[in-house]
């Protein structure tokens, strides 16, 4: 059995990235793998994962107490044996929400390497337009000293068809987890 963290981006609910990550999800549990998912884009005002505080002009900022990236998501991140980040295309990179998220992954470095590793990106863009995040992509798996399992690309999201394609390679990457 498998533990399993997937980090989204997507503020959309029934976002393409959203799709990708509900159908690798629901793969992966199937073969009863230990899910912890945590959608950064849809979390709401009262518990911001990007909000940090700052004690006093000049000062250095700090984390809230009941910051949730901290409490959970960082918890869950350094018990996994696998890490999915899964993102919507925005302008040509990963979207903010989910970026916010990763930037905080700097304190753990040292007990975040050796993890395997799944990316997932949706967006209405061609292949070409996703090259920036592959690279990026590859850079933060070579840095964390991440296995790259898998990495799905599902251009043209719009595409309905061509999303359910992708969707369907995703629930399989997911079935294949053990």
């Amino acid at each position: 059995m498998a533990r399993v963290v997937i980090l989204t981006g997507s503020p959309h609910f029934n976002g393409a990235s959203n799709k990708l990550a509900d159908n690798f999800e629901r793969g992966v549990k199937e073969n009863s793998n230990c899910v912890y998912r945590y959608d950064a884009g849809l979390q709401s005002d009262s518990e911001p994962h990007f909000l940090q505080l700052e004690n006093a002009p000049g000062m250095e900022v700090g984390i809230p107490d009941n910051d949730l990236v901290e409490n959970q998501v960082i918890q869950n991140l350094l018990e996994a044996d696998l890490i999915v980040l899964v993102s919507s295309l925005y302008y040509f990179g990963i979207n903010a929400q989910l970026k916010t998220v990763i930037d905080r992954f700097y304190d753990y470095n040292h007990e975040l390497k050796d993890k395997k590793m799944v990316f997932m990106m949706a967006g209405y863009g061609t292949q070409e337009d996703m090259e920036a995040v592959k690279l990026q992509i590859h850079k933060l798996s070579k840095y964390l000293r991440w296995q790259m399992i898998t990495e799905i690309y599902a251009d043209d999201s719009w595409n309905e068809q061509k999303l359910t394609d992708f969707a369907q390679k995703a629930y399989q990457v997911g079935k294949d987890i053990k």
